[in-house]
C-alpha cells in the first residue's frame, strides 16, 4: 500500500502519484489498502509511538471506522507481541461504555502486523484543547475529568488498566449535547503492553514535541512494576493538574530527568503557576499524585467525589457569595474527629474531610456562631469574630453526652508566619499554613450569604449589669400597673371597653387551597441527551394525584405560623428576608424560602389538619411527570422550546418573582415548575435504572430538589428543564434563599 505524502490518502502499490494533488506516493504497509477483504483504508489520521491510525470504511456496511495498525518496528520485533495484543484486544472489546472508543474487530496483516478496528469519532484531542485554552475553570475541568473517570472506571471494574492515559488519548467529540457524552478514551487495546515497550511512544513524543506518556506516568511504572488502577489515577491527576495550572507538574530536558521528578519530587503548588486554586482542591489533586500507591486516591469514583466536594463543598448545587461591603474572611476549621458536620450561624455549611479540615470562604466580617457535631460525640460550639483576615479554629469534640463551649482563644488569627497548632505534625502544620494563604477577595462558592450576628459585649462589670436590669424591671412593673389600672383590669375600672386588636395582631384571611388534579399515566423519565444524572431515560407509571398550582407563598406560610405559633428549632437564617416575622409589604405572594424539611413537614401537617386531607411533598417521579405534561414528554411544561416569557431564570441576583408572574402552565394548569425557586421533593438521592453512576453515602438525610431557581441558565448543558437534576444533594436541614416547595395530595 502507498500513501500520498501531502494528503495522506491511501492507494494501491501501482499508484505512483496522488490523483488529487499530483504529489508522489510512498510505500507504507505491505499489501493492498483493503484488510481482510472488507476494511478499505482511506487515509492516514495520525501516528503515535505504538502505531498508525487510518480512517476506513466497511466494504459492505458502508460505516466509517478507525483502524489502528501496530507496526512491530515501532515497539521492537517481539514475537510474542501479536499473541499478547490479541488477548488485550479481546479485553478491550468487552468494555462497553459511552466514554470509551468501542473496539469492534481484530486482525493480523501478513501474520506479523496486528490491527484494531474501532468506532470512528470526529472532534479534537484534549491535548489540542489544552494547547489552545491553556487553563480551564475548576467547574469545566471537573466536567471533563468526570467523563474520563467514568470510562476509565468501567475498564477498572473489569480488571483492565489503561497504562498510558494522556491528553492525546482523550478525544472530545463534536456534535454532542454535553461533556458527559462527548469524551472518548482511546487505546484501551494497548492496556497491558508492558511499560518498557511504551518507551517507543516516549521517543515519538520527544521528536514531535507533543506531550506524551513520560509526563503522565506513575512512579511505579518507571520501575516497570506491575501497574494497577491507582497508576491510571496518577495519570488522571496529572491531567487534572494540567487543566487547572496550564502545564504538567513535572517537566525536564530528558526522560531520566522527568523520571527522577516523578519518583522523588513533590508536585509544585498551584500558586507557582499563578493559578488561584482553593486549598481543598489542591489537596484533592495532590492526593491523586502520591508517590506510594497505598496513599493515593484508591478509585476513580472517590477521585471524582473528592474533586467535586472541593469545588462544590456544600450539599446543594446552588451558590451565592457574600453581598456585604465589609471585607470577607476565610475561616479554616479543623475538627477532631474528622468527617464532622460544621454549622455557621446554625446553617449547615459542609463536612470536614478525612484530614479534619474544611475551609469556608467569603465569611462576612463580624461575630459568628460556630457549631461542630458528629454522631457518637458531644457538640462543640464557639463564637468566632471575623475581621477580614484568615482565621483558624481547632474544634475538639467531647465525649458523647456532653457539650463544650469553645473558648474565644480557640480562634487563631494568622498574619505572616503561622504558629504551631498543638498536636499537629510538621506536615500537618505545613497544610495549616497553606490554608491561610487564601486571597481575601476569593469568596469561593458559598452555601448562602453568611450575615454576622451582633457581637456580645464584654468587659462590663456583672454587678453593674445586674443593677441596671433590676432598675429597668421595676420601671416596667410600675408602668404595667398603671396601664392595667387605666384599662380596668385591676381596682374596678370596668367602665373601660375591651380594646380591639390592632391590624398587625389580626391573622390574615385564611387562604383557600388551590390544587390541580393530575390524572395518572405513563411517561418517559430522564433524557439520554442530558447530564449523567438524567441518564438513562426510562418509562415510568404514575398514579393520579393533586398538586399545588404554584409554590407555597410567604402569605400562606405566615398564616401557618400565626395559627400554630410555629417557631423553627433555630431562628438563625430562617426567613431572613421577612421583617418582624412577617413578609415584607408587596412580597406576600412570592414563594416562601429558607425552609427546611422540618419546616415543610410542620406546614404540611397543619394544612392537612385544616383541610381534612393528607398533604405531602411530591416524589421526583410525580414532579417530573407534571413538569413534562405527562405522556407528552415535553422538555418544558409548555412544550419543547424554551420561552423567556414562561420562566424566571437567568437572573443574576437569584431573586424570585411573585408566583405566576412569568409562567406558562403545564397541560393541567400547574405553574412555576421551571425557575423561580428550587423545590424540595420527598425522595432521597437515587439512580435511574441502568445508570452507570454511584452515590456516595454521607450518612446524612439528603433530598433531591428539582426545577431550578431564578439564577439557573436557560441554555447550556445545565439549563433548567423538566428533566434536569442537580449532581449534588440538599441536606434535609438546609435553608437556602433559592429553595422553596409545593405540596401534593
Amino acid at each position: 500500500m502507498k500513501e500520498c505524502q501531502l494528503c495522506k490518502n491511501c492507494y494501491t502499490d501501482s499508484v505512483e502519484t496522488c490523483p488529487k494533488d499530483g504529489m508522489p506516493t510512498v510505500h507504507t504497509i505491505a499489501g493492498e489498502p483493503v484488510l481482510e477483504g472488507k476494511y478499505h483504508l482511506e487515509c492516514r489520521l495520525g501516528q503515535g509511538g505504538m502505531g498508525v491510525v487510518y480512517k476506513a470504511r466497511h466494504a459492505y456496511l458502508k460505516t466509517q471506522l478507525a483502524i489502528k495498525v501496530i507496526l512491530p518496528d515501532l515497539v521492537g520485533n517481539d514475537p510474542q507481541l501479536v499473541t499478547r495484543f490479541r488477548q488485550e484486544a479481546l479485553a478491550a472489546a468487552a468494555i462497553r461504555h459511552q466514554n470509551v472508543v468501542a473496539v469492534t474487530d481484530y486482525g493480523v496483516i501478513n501474520g506479523s502486523t496486528p490491527f484494531l478496528v474501532m468506532e470512528y469519532v470526529e472532534g479534537e484531542a484534549l491535548h489540542d484543547l489544552l494547547t489552545r485554552e491553556k487553563r480551564l475553570s475548576p467547574e469545566r475541568a471537573l466536567d471533563l475529568i468526570s467523563a474520563i473517570c467514568a470510562g476509565v472506571g468501567a475498564a477498572h471494574h473489569q480488571g483492565i488498566v489503561h497504562r498510558d492515559l494522556k491528553p492525546l488519548n482523550i478525544m472530545i467529540c463534536t456534535g454532542k449535547p454535553n461533556m458527559a457524552q462527548a469524551v472518548k478514551i482511546l487505546d484501551f487495546g494497548l492496556a497491558k503492553i508492558k511499560s518498557g515497550e511504551l518507551l517507543g511512544s516516549f521517543v515519538q513524543a520527544q521528536t514531535t514535541g507533543l506531550m506524551g506518556s513520560p509526563y503522565y506516568m506513575a512512579p511505579e511504572q518507571w520501575a516497570d512494576d506491575e501497574p494497577d488502577a491507582r497508576s491510571d489515577i496518577y495519570s488522571l491527576g496529572v491531567m487534572f493538574y494540567q487543566m487547572l495550572a496550564g502545564d504538567v507538574p513535572f517537566k525536564g530536558s530528558s526522560i531520566p530527568a522527568i523520571m527522577k521528578k516523578h519518583i522523588s519530587d513533590r508536585p509544585p503548588k498551584f500558586t507557582e503557576f499563578g493559578a488561584n486554586v482553593s486549598p481543598e482542591l489542591e489537596a484533592a489533586v495532590f492526593h491523586t499524585l502520591e508517590k506510594e500507591k497505598e496513599r493515593r486516591t484508591p478509585t476513580v469514583e472517590q477521585m471524582v467525589a473528592e474533586l467535586r466536594e472541593a469545588i462544590f463543598p456544600q450539599g446543594l448545587g446552588i451558590h451565592t457569595t457574600s453581598g456585604g461591603t465589609r471585607p470577607a474572611s476565610t475561616l479554616n476549621v479543623r475538627s477532631d474527629p474528622p468527617r464532622s458536620t460544621v454549622y455557621l450561624n446554625n446553617v449547615p455549611v459542609g463536612e470536614t474531610r478525612d484530614d479534619g479540615w474544611i475551609t469556608l470562604n467569603g465569611i462576612q466580617s463580624g461575630n459568628h456562631h460556630l457549631r461542630v457535631t458528629k454522631k457518637g460525640y458531644g457538640v462543640w460550639e464557639s463564637d468566632v469574630v471575623c475581621d477580614g483576615g484568615p482565621k483558624q479554629v481547632l474544634a475538639q469534640l467531647p465525649a458523647e453526652g456532653t457539650a463544650v463551649q469553645g473558648p474565644p482563644a480557640a480562634t487563631i488569627a494568622y498574619s505572616g508566619s503561622s504558629p504551631g497548632v498543638p498536636g499537629l505534625s510538621d506536615t500537618q502544620r505545613e497544610a495549616s499554613m497553606l490554608k491561610t494563604n487564601v486571597q481575601h477577595d476569593d469568596t469561593g462558592r458559598q452555601l448562602t450569604s453568611v450575615e454576622s450576628v451582633p457581637p456580645r459585649r464584654r468587659g462590663i462589670m456583672p454587678w453593674l449589669l445586674g443593677s441596671g436590669a433590676l432598675l429597668f424591671l421595676l420601671f416596667l412593673v410600675a408602668v404595667g400597673a398603671g396601664v392595667a389600672y387605666y384599662k380596668g383590669w385591676i381596682l374596678g375600672r370596668a367602665d373601660t371597653p375591651d380594646p380591639k386588636p390592632s391590624p398587625t395582631e389580626t391573622a390574615p384571611e385564611a387562604t383557600k387551597p388551590d390544587l390541580v388534579e393530575i390524572p395518572g399515566g405513563k411517561f418517559t423519565m430522564g433524557r439520554n441527551e442530558g447530564l449523567d444524572e438524567e441518564l438513562p431515560e426510562h418509562e415510568v407509571t404514575v398514579e393520579s394525584f393533586w398538586m399545588d398550582r404554584t409554590e407555597v407563598t410567604n402569605r400562606e406560610f405566615h398564616e401557618f405560623m400565626l395559627d400554630t405559633g410555629y417557631e423553627p428549632l433555630s431562628r438563625e437564617g430562617f426567613l431572613i428576608h421577612w421583617v418582624n416575622d412577617a413578609p415584607k409589604p408587596g412580597e406576600e405572594y412570592m414563594p416562601v424560602r429558607f425552609v427546611n424539611i422540618d419546616d415543610v413537614d410542620a406546614f404540611a401537617a397543619w394544612r392537612s389538619k385544616r383541610d381534612g386531607v393528607k398533604y405531602r411533598l411530591p416524589t421526583e417521579k410525580e414532579w417530573e411527570y407534571a413538569a413534562r405534561s405527562g405522556s407528552k414528554n415535553y422538555l418544558y411544561p409548555w412544550g419543547n422550546e424554551f420561552r423567556a416569557s414562561c420562566a424566571v431564570v437567568d437572573q443574576a441576583n437569584d431573586e424570585p418573582l411573585r408566583v405566576n408572574s412569568r409562567s406558562c402552565p403545564n397541560e393541567w394548569g400547574v405553574q412555576d415548575l421551571i425557575g423561580n425557586v428550587l423545590e424540595w421533593t420527598a425522595d432521597s438521592p437515587w439512580l435511574y435504572p441502568g445508570s452507570q453512576g454511584t452515590i456516595k453515602d454521607e450518612g446524612l438525610d439528603l433530598r433531591m430538589v428539582r426545577g431550578g431557581s431564578a439564577r439557573y441558565p436557560s441554555t447550556g448543558e445545565k439549563a433548567a428543564t423538566a428533566t434536569f437534576r442537580t449532581s449534588t444533594f440538599a441536606p434535609a436541614t438546609l435553608r437556602h434563599d433559592a429553595l422553596g416547595f409545593r405540596l401534593v395530595r
